[in-house]
């Protein structure tokens, strides 16, 4: 098995494509769609996979050989957003499906406890301390604090999500991408409405050690509508852009008790 340098040094440069169905997409199925995702990434040249939840994470890492960055997106009752990676239960269960890189949502936000997302991060490192922890933040400050805390990766997966970030309405995050590969001691990697090979270049120039895309390749749907919202000069109440930052969940709908 690789460790945990030679696996980071193993994404630099690369393209990791994020193979993902939620429930609600028009392609969400039995687990078969997410394979062939991740079959159709690895023929093209990608250096790993993004996915979500235990369940498909197994079936992907039964399917290919490439290091895997696990999520598991999860709604809580008493929450208006969804958390990802929660608890060191969910990691866990992503470690055992196969997945060596496990992603968490690692801001100042609260959790379903109340407690900053971020601050799982040690229980991680101290439950799973082989893993690779790949640490989704929004701004500078939270990105410099989940390094601090541990973290061997960090992406401005959600910059415009949060209410800190509300300002970056136009993505991908390239400002904030930037600051984190001067400020941070980690590896940066650009996550996050990126749609083209020209977008993936430049952040790749602007420092960032690789580049997660993912619904401008494996979500269909979502690409024939930036076709028809163009060519129909972009209808007043449809717009693919709102439409792709939409989580379409519930993804697993838990209550906190």
């Amino acid at each position: 098995m690789l460790s945990k340098e030679e696996i980071i040094k193993s994404l630099e440069g690369g393209l990791i494509v994020s193979c993902q169905t939620e429930p609600g997409d028009c392609i969400h199925n039995d687990g078969q769609t997410v394979v062939t995702m991740a079959k159709a990434a690895q023929w093209g040249g990608a250096v790993a996979i993004r996915a979500n939840s235990p369940e498909q994470v197994k079936a992907i890492h039964e399917a290919v050989d490439l290091p895997i960055i696990g999520l598991d997106k999860i709604y809580y009752d008493n929450m208006d957003y969804l958390i990802m990676t929660p608890t060191i239960e969910h990691a866990k269960a992503l470690w055992e499906a196969g997945a060596r890189i496990i992603a968490l949502e690692a801001t100042d936000r609260p959790n379903h406890l109340g407690v900053p997302t971020r601050d799982l991060i040690p229980a991680i490192k101290r439950e799973l301390p082989d893993a690779i922890i790949f640490a989704d933040v929004d701004n500078i400050e939270n990105a410099k604090a989940a390094a601090m805390l541990g973290a061997d990766i960090v992406a401005p997966t959600l910059t415009g999500y949060t209410e800190a970030t509300a300002y970056v309405t136009e993505p991908p995050a390239f400002r904030e991408v930037a600051q984190m590969c001067r400020e941070v001691d980690v590896p940066v990697v650009m996550e996050g409405h990126v749609y083209d090979p020209e977008s993936a270049m430049k952040s790749l120039y602007l420092g960032c050690h690789a580049v997660v895309v993912g619904s401008a390749i494996t979500r269909p749907h979502f690409i024939v509508k930036r076709f028809t919202d163009l060519m129909s000069k972009f209808p007043v109440d449809s717009n693919w852009r709102n439409d792709e930052k939409k989580w379409t969940g519930p993804i697993t709908k838990i209550n906190k008790d």
